[in-house]
Formats: structure tokens, C-alpha cells, sequence
């Protein structure tokens, strides 16, 4: 006769039980299928259940990489770069962190934890990744990533010239309100920044306007700062708290 340690509920035919299980169950079968549930269950709400509750760096990198759902790479996303800019309640060990950001190839990520972590180490590490962008090769082979999430759109040069320009228009905001002093207003439009350089396609360099943005950020705010470190909110690729951008500003005429 089965028995519910034959069947436990985070493997029941219906996803609603399986997502509660996931959410509250303590069996330590289910703690260790987290990260594979977080990437092979078939729902989506089962498979964000099951990626939060693990909080891994690497299945986060994964799902935001490569999941078909749009949404949950968007969760995913804002998961990973809060647990590589260390402002996650599970936040891997900094050398971890060192590690994975030395290998990472990831424009936006690097930029976010440049002006978001609270770690010193992180930050200058973030920073000089973005400074080596600047010169990389297009279609340099380590550079090359295959993510669902990324707008083949941005590939087109007239499309990727119009990037570029809201990237150097928006970095310059950041300069701007830095050099006045209208701290909240920087912060706004650093992560409007945040979401065009995560717009930018990752085989092609990324515009130096971006990483002195970056640079500004950090001068302004230092280490002993931390206190100038805004809390982090809950971010999305598809949501995000920003100025309003006149994107006739932008318009390429060739």
C-alpha cells in the first residue's frame, strides 16, 4: 500500500499542492529537489516556489538565462543580481560571489552590483569587469551567451545606436543630479541605466558612458557610506521605478 513517504505532497499530479509544499514543507528529499524542481517542473508558479525557496545563485542564473516563461526570468533575474550584489537574506560567501562575478559576462549584472552592493570588494570587482567591457571585441567568443532574454533587436545597428544613445543620455542624468546633489534623483535614474545596459547585447562593448556612471556612484558613495546605500526593492526586467525617457532625443537619422 503507498504511503505518503512514497508520495509526498511536492510530487502531487495537482501544481497548486505542490507549489504550498514547496513554500512550507521541511522534508529534506524536498530541500534537496529544490534546485530541480526550480528548473524541470512543468508550472511556472511551481518552478518560482521552488526558486525562491532555494535562493541558489546558479539555478537563479539558470532560470533567468534560460526559462520560457517571461516573468519568472524576470523574478529570477532580480533574484540572481541581489544575490551576487550581496543584499539577499542568503547571500553566498563574498569569495563565491568574487568568483562567479570574475567569470560572468553579464553587462547589467555587473553594472548593478558596481553601484548596489554593500561590499567594497564587490563593487570595485564589478567595476573593473565593466571597464574591461568597454574594450571587448564584438563577437569575442567568451563573451558569447545564449540567453532567452535577450532582444535580438539590439543585434541591428540603427536599434543598438539608439540604445546607446538613451545609455549615454541617462548616464549623464546620473552625473547631473550627482553633481547637484539630488541623491534620489541619481538613484532613479541609475536604474533606468540599469535596465537599458540590460537591454544591451552582450557580444558587443559596452558604452564607457556607463561604467563612469558606475565610477561616479562609487566615488559619491563609499564604503565608510554605507548609510547612502539605498535598501534594495524588489526589481524586474519588465517593472521598473524610473523617469520618464523622451526617446525623440534618441532618434538616429542613418
Amino acid at each position: 500500500m503507498a504511503t505518503a513517504t512514497d508520495h509526498p505532497v511536492w510530487k502531487h499530479s495537482n501544481p497548486l499542492f505542490r507549489r504550498i509544499a514547496i513554500e512550507l514543507g521541511r522534508d529534506p528529499r524536498l530541500i534537496e529537489a529544490l534546485p530541480r524542481l526550480a528548473t524541470t517542473d512543468p508550472v511556472p508558479a511551481v518552478r518560482q516556489a521552488a526558486l525562491q525557496r532555494c535562493a541558489d545563485v546558479a539555478v537563479a542564473q539558470r532560470v533567468a538565462h534560460d526559462d520560457e516563461d517571461p516573468p519568472l526570468r524576470a523574478q529570477a533575474r532580480a533574484l540572481y543580481f541581489s544575490l551576487m550584489a550581496g543584499t539577499h537574506t542568503q547571500t553566498p560567501p563574498a569569495q563565491e560571489r568574487l568568483r562567479l562575478l570574475s567569470a560572468s559576462t553579464d553587462p547589467a549584472l555587473c553594472l548593478h552590483v558596481a553601484i548596489r552592493s554593500p561590499d567594497a570588494a564587490m563593487r570595485g570587482a564589478a567595476l573593473q569587469a565593466l571597464q574591461r567591457r568597454q574594450s571587448a571585441m564584438p563577437g569575442n567568443t567568451r563573451d558569447e551567451v545564449t540567453r532567452a532574454d535577450e532582444n535580438p533587436l539590439f543585434n541591428r545597428t540603427r536599434s543598438r545606436a539608439m540604445l546607446r544613445r538613451a545609455i549615454v543620455v541617462v548616464a549623464c542624468e546620473v552625473a547631473r543630479a550627482l553633481s547637484t546633489q539630488r541623491i534620489v534623483d541619481a538613484w532613479k535614474w541609475a536604474d533606468t541605466m540599469e535596465r537599458f545596459v540590460a537591454d544591451w547585447p552582450v557580444r558587443w562593448p559596452l558604452p564607457c558612458s556607463a561604467v563612469r556612471a558606475a565610477n561616479l556612484m562609487q566615488q559619491t558613495f563609499r564604503a565608510t557610506d554605507t548609510a547612502a546605500l539605498p535598501t534594495a526593492r524588489p526589481r524586474t526586467d519588465l517593472q521598473f521605478d524610473a523617469p520618464q525617457v523622451n526617446l525623440s532625443r534618441f532618434a538616429v537619422t542613418a
